[in-house]
């Protein structure tokens, strides 16, 4: 199992600064106890020097990373504040028919109650989550992968 870890990295910051990033790890933690065979994709820990990049190798790197968020088995979406390259990401998985878990407050704001399969409050509630039957059932459901279409309803 692929796992797209998207989240905030800048979000709405106009410097070079980034925000904490420790969320990634305890995802990463809660999918590894479950499944340990579970490989992650993550563009923080692959790319820490980004931010001293030229322009045109960060619209690259942030390209390559949106296809790639449509090739995974699930994406794992951290939103406690809009994040615009995490909303393109999981577009993108939507769009491919890759599950969408988003772990935020905004569950009622329309890009994550349009794109996200299931939204969580909290860590502790997406956790529970990846820890039973429900999750396992998901990453066994087919899938439409490369749908093009847009919109749908969240259950």
């Amino acid at each position: 199992m692929r796992v797209f870890l998207a989240g905030i990295i800048q979000g709405a910051r106009t410097d070079d600064g980034i925000h904490h990033q420790g969320y990634r790890k305890e995802i990463r933690d809660a999918v590894s106890v479950a499944y340990p065979e579970a490989q992650f994709v993550d563009p923080h820990e692959e790319n820490l020097g980004r931010l001293e990049w030229s322009r045109d190798l960060q619209r690259e790197m942030f390209l390559r990373y949106v296809t790639e968020a449509g090739r995974c088995d699930v994406l794992v979406a951290w939103l406690p504040e809009p994040s615009m390259g995490t909303s393109v990401e999981m577009y993108e998985a939507y769009r491919m028919g890759v599950p969408v878990l988003t772990i935020s407050p905004m569950a009622g704001t329309w890009a994550v109650f349009s794109l996200a399969t299931r939204t969580f409050p909290d860590l502790e509630a997406f956790s529970a989550f990846v820890h039973n039957a429900e999750f396992a059932e998901l990453m066994l459901s087919p899938r439409d992968r490369g749908s093009s279409e847009v919109g749908g309803v969240n259950a």
